[in-house]
């Protein structure tokens, strides 16, 4: 259903209620999410997406429970009030506000958010910086020097799936093609560059550079 090419670490999720009253999952990337739900249905139990409530992904009854590709749920569980979705990989895909649903109520809201990824990467100057962008799908990428000379939390870029705009010090020297790419990497340009998703409000990677110097 979903694919991705890189795989980090081991299985962890943490559970934590937000002040909307929302429970939100912090998953790794490939790796199986549990959105937790405590509630007995004594009827028809349905699992869907917040801004997709036509698109049911799991749904339980007295007799049995059935669900969508990539989604499991238990009917043990449910009948225990228990009805946990499971989401068996976890991607950027499958981010977003989950809601469980009994006889047509709400009952739980779970969110679910990817683990940031931190890369790190050391370079000779003159070679380029190559900072992986897990989507393009309107993402910001801002830089922080490891100088503290330098300025902090610099806007670099802007890219939305084909289209790049970038501030005036990095126009020509910056470009997509599956990352977006600094030409001519020098030792200003150590430190780290976040990359964040716009629509979702996340952070999605933390690329730390170091840009080797001469010894003095």
């Amino acid at each position: 259903m979903w694919s991705y090419t890189l795989l980090f670490g081991l299985h962890v999720f943490t559970l934590a209620a937000t002040v909307s009253g929302e429970r939100s999952v912090t998953a790794k990337l490939h790796h199986p999410a549990t959105l937790t739900c405590d509630w007995k249905c004594p009827g028809s139990l349905k699992w869907t997406l917040f801004d997709k409530p036509g698109n049911v992904l799991a749904r339980c009854d007295q007799t049995s429970c059935r669900s969508e590709e990539g989604f499991n749920i238990s009917h043990d569980q449910y009948l225990k009030g228990n009805p946990h979705l499971t989401i068996t990989a976890a991607d950027y895909s499958t981010r977003g506000l989950y809601t469980c649903q009994c006889d047509g109520t709400d009952v739980c809201d779970v969110r679910l958010v990817t683990e940031t990824q931190v890369l790190s990467r050391e370079i000779t100057p003159g070679e380029p910086i190559d900072v992986y962008l897990p989507l393009t799908d309107r993402v910001e990428v801002s830089f922080t020097a490891t100088d503290a000379a330098q300025p902090s939390d610099l806007q670099i870029c802007t890219v939305n799936n084909e289209k790049i705009w970038c501030s005036p010090d990095y126009k020509e020297r910056a470009s997509r093609i599956n990352t977006l790419q600094i030409k001519e990497g020098h030792v200003s340009d150590s430190g780290n560059y976040t990359v964040r998703d716009v629509e979702n409000e996340e952070t999605l990677t933390i690329v730390k550079v170091h840009v080797r110097g001469k010894r003095v």
